[in-house]
């Protein structure tokens, strides 16, 4: 992995494990990372995980790496930021955000040479704790980053991209923007809506006893529901189309599954539940493989 220099925008938990990780590889470029949270940004510093203490930062960054790891309705104003602060002539721009088609459509509102030398990436990693001290230098080992290649990328930057995350330890996969949202919207956003859903219909019916009587199965699944919210807002506002059709789906299932109840009906409940556990098993072993 070859840049002379790399710049984090937004030192939380992704940007944060992205500096950790470049430090516990012993990357041999020059470190910096700006962020609106000033004791991020100083913290990082006396970490050694960057070589800023403040925004102030060389003016020339030859063969720079960019990562803007903001939320999604950030990501112009982040832009717009270090545009003051950077060489545009010799870099490439990157992300770390679970959204891409409604950032295409911010890059193309702006300078062309930026959209060229942006390749959207998106590693699946994270958790539900947020900000700099819940980072981690494996965040990335044998995860997936999606890349999402557009039209105006050259060959050699998404290569370049695709490097950078398998040197933090993950695999590839590139797919365009579009799908990326469209399964997204399935696999991760929905989960969200629905987890933050049940919390809140259950801590609204039993308070603070939502999880006295809970065997731990009610923690595993509602884990996602202490993510952060303000990241979480600017998920379903930017990505809200392919999230509520998603949700119409989930919701005829769960429309079926309550016939089913109201019914009193043993077999077509065991029915129900055989053909949903055969799916889930056969796919988990799927992935696996």
């Amino acid at each position: 992995m070859d840049f002379k220099n790399i710049l984090i925008v937004g030192i939380g938990l992704i940007g944060g494990s992205i500096l950790h990780a470049l430090k516990e590889r012993s990357f041999s470029g020059r470190i910096y990372g700006i962020d609106t949270n000033k004791s991020a940004v100083s913290s990082a510093y006396e970490l050694g995980l960057i070589l800023n203490k403040d925004t102030n930062l060389p003016k020339e960054l030859d063969d720079l790496c960019v990562i803007i790891s903001v939320p999604v309705l950030s990501v112009e104003d982040a832009l717009s930021q270090i545009d003051q602060i950077i060489n545009k002539e010799d870099v490439i721009y990157t992300d770390t955000l679970s959204v891409k088609s409604s950032i295409l459509e911010i890059l193309k509102t702006l300078d062309s040479r930026v959209l060229k030398q942006f390749v959207l990436s998106h590693p699946i990693a994270g958790s539900e704790q947020s900000g700099f001290f819940a980072s981690s230098p494996n965040l990335f080992e044998d995860k997936l980053s999606i890349i999402c290649p557009h039209d105006n990328n050259a060959e050699k930057d998404i290569l370049r991209i695709e490097e950078f995350w398998k040197y933090l330890g993950s695999y590839t996969k590139k797919i365009s923007a579009s799908e990326h949202d469209d399964l997204f919207a399935k696999t991760s956003h929905m989960p969200h809506v629905i987890s933050y859903s049940l919390m809140n219909s259950l801590y609204k019916d039993l308070g603070d006893n939502t999880f006295f009587y809970s065997g731990g199965s009610l923690e595993d699944y509602t884990r996602i529901a202490s993510s952060d919210p303000i990241m979480w807002k600017d998920i379903m506002v930017s990505n809200h189309e392919p999230i509520l059709s998603s949700l119409k789906a989930f919701k005829k299932s769960l429309d079926d599954l309550s016939n089913l109840i109201e019914k009193n009906d043993s077999d077509g409940l065991v029915d129900f539940f055989s053909e949903v556990k055969n799916a889930r098993d056969k796919s988990i072993l799927k992935k696996e493989d």
